[in-house]
């Protein structure tokens, strides 16, 4: 069946809308709100084809954090056509209103780009780099070990880009956006329960202490190329500005929308949905607040979540 990630992809979607309960609603029109944004931005805006570029980039950042890449190619038939069709359906409200205007073209584009990721097999070696980085990184702080160790090299690439063009408008904020989806997938395994009981925290506690160690390393990270793109950037000073607060949010979430659904030595593959819904509204300045207020009422899930293991 060439529909098979498909059904996949749905019932994980069903999962994940039946325990938002009542904000099930409030993220459908979000959604609607985002789409009625990308169609106004397609009928009037001239540099529409950015909306491309972060579709795009947004379908490879999951094709490359996928953990279920092996499974794919190797047991579902047509697996390119399967990859091809769950980026078409996750990017389709936000691009078929393309075709009704004047930038038609964007959709073929788009339909192109998609076409071309699911080739995209690459993985690179993990090979046992950064052996004293847990002297850096307290051992506590597990999700930032594992993630850079296996993808240091696109990690430092782009964080060195963002830098080399800190003084050019809007693109390092990009690539900085495209370190901080990186991030998310750092937190989409599900550790053992015995890792998680380590230190004998309340579930607040732990998820207070969580988020506050990547707000500092965010904070570190990201410091050097805001401030120096806030100094030769002066007209886009208020968006330069508010990039910081909304990457926080973005990880807050992404950390909280774990352990809203922790159950342990599991997989999170289905939340890269939610999260990249959530990073592309984020991305739109109609909608900044969104990421800070989903990642506060996925705070209280996921501590009520973290105390059947916990024992509060």
């Amino acid at each position: 069946m060439t529909k098979t990630l498909l059904y996949i992809r749905l019932r994980q979607f069903n999962r994940e809308a039946n325990s938002l309960g009542f904000y099930l609603p409030v993220f459908i029109a979000m959604a609607a709100i985002l789409a009625f944004v990308t169609y106004w931005q397609y009928k009037h805006n001239q540099q529409a084809w950015l909306i491309v570029i972060l579709l795009s980039g947004i379908c490879l950042a999951i094709q490359y954090n996928r953990k279920d890449k092996a499974f794919i190619y190797k047991q579902l038939e047509k697996p390119h056509l399967q990859l091809f069709l769950e980026y078409l359906v996750l990017t389709l409200p936000f691009s078929i209103t393309s075709i009704v205007s004047k930038n038609w073209f964007c959709f073929p584009l788009l339909l192109l780009a998609l076409a071309c990721i699911p080739f995209l097999k690459f993985q690179f070696k993990h090979r046992a780099v950064f052996k004293n980085l847990s002297s850096l990184i307290p051992a506590s702080n597990y999700e930032w070990i594992s993630g850079l160790r296996k993808q240091y090299i696109p990690f430092i690439s782009l964080f060195l880009f963002a830098v080399a063009f800190s003084w050019v408008r809007i693109f390092p904020l990009f690539l900085l956006w495209f370190i901080t989806i990186m991030m998310s997938s750092f937190f989409l395994e599900n550790e053992p329960v015995h890792i998680l009981r380590a230190g004998n925290k309340t579930a607040r506690k732990f998820l207070s202490d969580k988020i506050k160690i990547n707000i500092q390393y965010i904070l570190i990270l990201y410091s050097l190329p805001v401030i120096i793109n806030a100094i030769f950037v002066q007209e886009f000073l208020l968006i330069t500005l508010l990039f910081i607060p909304v990457q926080l949010a973005l990880v807050s979430f992404a950390i909280c929308l774990k352990y809203s659904s922790y159950k342990p030595n599991t997989n999170l593959l289905g939340n890269n949905i939610a999260f990249s819904i959530i990073a592309m509204l984020s991305a739109v300045p109609y909608f900044l607040p969104v990421a800070a207020i989903f990642a506060i009422v996925y705070f209280f899930k996921a501590e009520k979540n973290l105390k059947k293991y916990l024992h509060d």
